[in-house]
C-alpha cells in the first residue's frame, strides 16, 4: 500500500512538474512583454538552456511539494503557488519587475485554503497568523531603506504576500534562505567579475526559491526532531 502511494506521489510529480515547466516560459513571456520597455529584453527566455532549466526546477518543485504536504489541502494549494511564482520568478529576472497578476493568483489560492481550512477543521487561528505574516513581511521591507539598499515596490508586496502565505516561522526561515541565495550571488558576481554586493539584482528569483523550498521544509520543525544539531539536542 505504502509503495502504491509512492508511486502516485512519483506520477503526480512528473505529470505536474513538466507540465508546469512547459507553461511556465510562455507564460513569463506574455507577462513579460507586457511590461518590458524593449521586446528584446524577453530574449533571454527563448533560449533552449532556459527553457531547459524550467522543466527540471518545475520537477525539483513538484517533486518536493508532493513528498512533503502533510494533507490532501495543503498539496493542491503549495502546487497551486508554484504556477505563479515560477512564472514571476522568469518575469523580474528579464525585466525586473513582478506582475501583480500573478501576486494575485497566490492571495486568491490561500484565500481558498485559509476558507477550507477554517470551516473543515472548525477553528480561525490561521487567520491571526496571515495577519502577523503580512506585518512581518511589511516591516522587514524597512530595513533594507535604512541599509540604503533600493528595494522595488514588486519586491516589497511579494514580502507581504509571502508572509501571509507562510506565516511567520516559514516567512522568516524563506528571508534567511533568500539572502543565502543572494549572497552566493554575490559571490559568483565578484569571482568572475561581473559585480559584487552592490550590483543591482531580480529579488525575485531569490524570493521564490526561500519560499518554495520553505513549503517544503521546516528547519525548525527538523531540529524539534532533532533532524539537524541532533546530537547538540
Amino acid at each position: 500500500m505504502e509503495s502504491a502511494s509512492v508511486i502516485l506521489k512519483i506520477i503526480i510529480s512528473v505529470v505536474f512538474g513538466v507540465a508546469l515547466g512547459f507553461v511556465t516560459i510562455p507564460l513569463a513571456k506574455k507577462l513579460a512583454l507586457s511590461r518590458a520597455e524593449d521586446p528584446a529584453e524577453v530574449a533571454p527566455l527563448n533560449k533552449p538552456l532556459v527553457k531547459a532549466s524550467s522543466v527540471v526546477l518545475a520537477l525539483a518543485g513538484a517533486f518536493g511539494v508532493v513528498f512533503t504536504a502533510e494533507t490532501p489541502e495543503l498539496l493542491i494549494r503549495n502546487l497551486l503557488f508554484l504556477i505563479p511564482v515560477f512564472a514571476l520568478s522568469y518575469v523580474d529576472a528579464v525585466v525586473r519587475k513582478i506582475p501583480n497578476s500573478c501576486l494575485l493568483s497566490i492571495l486568491v489560492v490561500e484565500a481558498v485554503y485559509a476558507i477550507y481550512y477554517s470551516v473543515h477543521y472548525q477553528t480561525l487561528d490561521i487567520i491571526p497568523k496571515m495577519f502577523v505574516g503580512i506585518f512581518l513581511g511589511t516591516v522587514v521591507c524597512i530595513i533594507p531603506g535604512f541599509l540604503k539598499i533600493p528595494m522595488g515596490a514588486g519586491d516589497v508586496k511579494y514580502n507581504g504576500v509571502i508572509g501571509i502565505c507562510l506565516y511567520a516561522v516559514g516567512y522568516f526561515q524563506s528571508m534567511i534562505l533568500m539572502a543565502l541565495f543572494i549572497g552566493i550571488f554575490a559571490i559568483y558576481l565578484k569571482i568572475t567579475k561581473k559585480g559584487g554586493l552592490k550590483t543591482m539584482a531580480p529579488m525575485g528569483p531569490f524570493l521564490s526559491a526561500g519560499m518554495v523550498i520553505s513549503m517544503c521544509v521546516s528547519f525548525v520543525s527538523m531540529i524539534d526532531k532533532g533532524l539537524i544539531f541532533g546530537t547538540l539536542l
